[in-house]
């Protein structure tokens, strides 16, 4: 048995997954562990393995085939700088790095390609504004894996999130808010959820609802993403969610509790280095309040 693939493998499928060490550790092992495992120090147990391969998603065999990864490094270097173009919403960056690699035979997998296609299609409608199109590709993305059956893994939550955002971009609140009803409902049933997945559905859920100045549910719906963040220690998507909450706050008249929130947020912005969402908040809050 080859320790190294295996932990190879472990972290190949935890970086597709999006997950941090300590996110795929949580209530199997410790991150040492798995930062030991994926080094190739030892040899997990077989328990562990089979614990580990249900949260990644992942039949536990995949962690024993060096072939199935030909260009590992090449690979995950391709899935990390995606991810980070993506959350620092260089869309223009992704849609590039995808159109450079989407015909490559490395990325053939099922798992490959549906990551090409989700973030092709996601980043398409930033960049060429075709949201027909977008949405196309997104449901290819989506239907790669879903067959109807009954629930969604934690990768086709996120898709349906992408095309939540994308109804919403298009003009379509009503339809994006459908979609959004969908993945929140989908969440229930994964086990061992990844709370930053749930916490960005009720952002972008929220958004939509206030699109259609459906101002009481999106303060509700923010809510429940603070109250995530605030339970599982996070900081993403923290300010987003203060910021709508004090919004529509201001919107419903709340104006000295939604400064608040807002204030908050902008704190937050700044801390984690988003000044020019810093800024856009401070601006839109002065317009609101008209101050």
């Amino acid at each position: 048995m080859d320790i190294h693939t295996i932990g190879k493998n472990i972290k190949f499928y935890r970086t597709l997954k999006g997950l941090t060490q300590n996110e795929l550790a949580e209530g199997i092992c410790t991150q040492a562990q798995i930062s030991n495992i994926e080094a190739g120090k030892f040899i997990p147990l077989s328990t562990t393995l089979f614990e580990l391969s249900r949260r990644l998603g992942v039949d536990m065999t995949h962690f024993f085939h060096e072939a199935s990864n030909p260009r590992y490094d090449y690979i995950q270097d391709f899935i990390q700088d995606v991810r980070k173009h993506t959350m620092n919403r260089n869309y223009e960056q992704v849609y590039d790095l995808i159109l450079a690699e989407e015909k490559n035979p490395l990325f053939e997998s099922v798992d490959l390609q549906q990551f090409i296609f989700w973030h092709k299609g996601f980043s398409m409608a930033y960049t060429t504004k075709n949201y027909e199109e977008s949405l196309k590709v997104l449901f290819n993305a989506l239907n790669l894996t879903y067959k109807g059956k009954d629930g969604y893994s934690q990768e086709e939550i996120q898709i349906l999130n992408a095309i939540g955002v994308v109804y919403d971009l298009s003009g379509k609140p009503h339809t994006s808010v459908e979609i959004y009803e969908r993945a929140i409902h989908g969440t229930t049933t994964i086990p061992q959820l990844n709370p930053k997945i749930k916490v960005r559905v009720y952002y972008n859920y929220a958004k939509a609802e206030k699109s259609l100045t459906n101002y009481e549910k999106s303060i509700y719906l923010s809510e429940k993403g603070i109250q995530l963040c605030i339970e599982n220690e996070l900081l993403y998507l923290l300010g987003e969610c203060l910021y709508q909450k004090g919004y529509c706050l201001i919107l419903t008249n709340q104006h000295e509790k939604g400064k608040k929130y807002i204030q908050d947020a902008i704190y937050l912005f700044r801390i984690e280095g988003k000044l020019t969402l810093a800024a856009i908040a401070e601006k839109q809050m002065k317009e609101a309040i008209g101050t």
